[in-house]
């Protein structure tokens, strides 16, 4: 994986079941944005907040749970929005390929 920085953070949680998911999410977010920082909260067991930070106030916002990744804001430049918006996974919003992508690394 290329190199990127993982921060994380808890409730007490550990989200032990969607970690599959996560170490997706980190693989994808590795090779479109090398160097930046994954932001984890782990707000329960089923559900990460997490955020795609590329430099100061330029990041996206996404929740992570077993069989979805959304989008849910972001700062960020329009050719990064779309690479946000690829990173999703059964997103209402976007039409996310976040396990292609990953097949693909």
């Amino acid at each position: 994986m290329k190199n990127i920085t993982i921060e994380k953070q808890d409730n007490g949680y550990t989200a032990e079941s969607i970690q599959p998911m996560i170490a997706v999410f980190e693989k994808v977010a590795a090779d479109l944005f090398p160097g930046c920082t994954v932001r984890h909260f782990y707000y329960g067991d089923a559900l990460d907040m997490a955020d795609v930070v590329t430099a100061p106030g330029m990041y996206a916002h996404f929740n992570i749970s077993r069989r979805r990744v959304s989008l849910n804001g972001y700062t960020c430049s329009g050719p990064d929005l779309l690479k946000y918006q690829s990173m999703t996974h059964n997103d209402e919003c976007y039409a996310g390929k976040l396990l292609e992508l990953a097949a693909n690394i």
